[in-house]
């Protein structure tokens, strides 16, 4: 094949492109947004830290429009081993402001409940997890951690 100077140009365009990519991905990495929706669903399953991060950003979206005392989200963080426990303190009584859950160790983070079109930000210290640890993270709103759960990986 004979090279051209619009293929040579081509070709260092690409490169410069994917370097630029790089970057930008990589000062991304330790942040990250989440969405819930009136369908009770996170638009993500799982979420991976970089073992880079010694503190990482999640910025928790609520995409739909019903109120939070109808379809309020958060995003609540545990070791895998601790969901049934967790999941069955979940409780209205404990109120909203408390994402229905009472101050437990084993949950390890907990963002506040928002309802739709709102969004609330939440820093994990990532000391706090294990390489390689089983972690889990649900919505606490009585109800949607059947169908609001993901995993993350560290």
């Amino acid at each position: 094949m004979k090279l051209t100077f619009k293929h040579v140009s081509i070709q260092f365009i690409l490169a410069i492109s994917t370097i630029l990519y790089v970057s930008s991905a990589t000062a991304d990495d330790c942040k990250i947004v989440v969405s819930g929706s009136d369908m009770m669903r996170f638009d993500t399953k799982e979420i991976n830290i970089d073992k880079n991060c010694k503190k990482f950003e999640i910025t928790l979206k609520h995409s739909g429009k019903l109120p939070i005392n109808a379809m309020g989200h958060n995003i609540v963080f545990l070791e895998t081993k601790n969901l049934q426990k967790i999941i069955s303190k979940i409780n209205m009584s404990h109120g909203v402001e408390n994402g229905y859950l009472s101050e437990m160790e084993e949950v390890l983070f907990k963002s506040k409940m928002i309802g739709g079109g709102q969004e609330t930000k939440l820093e994990l210290d990532t000391s706090v997890f294990v390489k390689g640890g089983d972690y889990t993270f649900i919505c606490s709103f009585p109800g949607h951690f059947a169908l609001m759960k993901g995993k993350l990986n560290i």
